[in-house]
């Protein structure tokens, strides 16, 4: 199994009286997302067979525009992926639903960045920044240190 791991672009910050799942992309948010796009409209490899999205604004607006004009399923909003910790993480891979060769998940830290380090045994140079993709391949059943990471993509990485 492969495991896509992206974490939402960046995002601005809560007003007062704002939802934090109502928070939308900056434009550098929506810049980083349209850059991924492109680069996996041509990154020649198979792409994810599932994807989940976290229901946040950010989440859905950083899907929508990295997953656009690719031959990809539609998404599917997963609750579990808001907020997140390790046991939420490690249901939703160990879901039947979401047994597949490829599985996007695009959700938030710091849950999808545990969710890397889990799964590898490895950190993460810089961290898993806004609209970051790391690609995981994974030793059936997911567990601890059952993933090689394969790919790291940066949004600097896109510039």
């Amino acid at each position: 199994m492969q495991l896509w791991i992206l974490r939402h672009a960046k995002a601005r910050p809560a007003l007062a009286d704002e939802w934090d799942q109502d928070r939308p992309l900056t434009e550098t948010g929506n810049n980083d997302a349209g850059r991924l796009n492109a680069w996996l409209k041509n990154c020649r490899r198979p792409l994810p067979d599932r994807v989940l999205v976290s229901p946040a604004k950010r989440t859905r607006q950083t899907a929508e525009k990295v997953l656009d004009g690719l031959e990809m399923p539609p998404p599917v909003f997963e609750d579990r992926l808001w907020e997140a910790g390790d046991e939420a993480l490690a249901a939703i891979l160990a879901d039947p639903a979401n047994q597949c060769e490829r599985l996007l998940l695009v959700g938030h830290n710091p849950g999808l960045e545990w969710l890397v380090r889990w799964l590898t045994g490895q950190r993460l140079t810089l961290g898993l920044q806004p609209g970051a993709l790391v690609i995981v391949n994974l030793s059936p059943p997911p567990q601890a240190g059952s993933g090689l990471i394969e790919s790291v993509v940066q949004p600097t990485d896109l510039v």
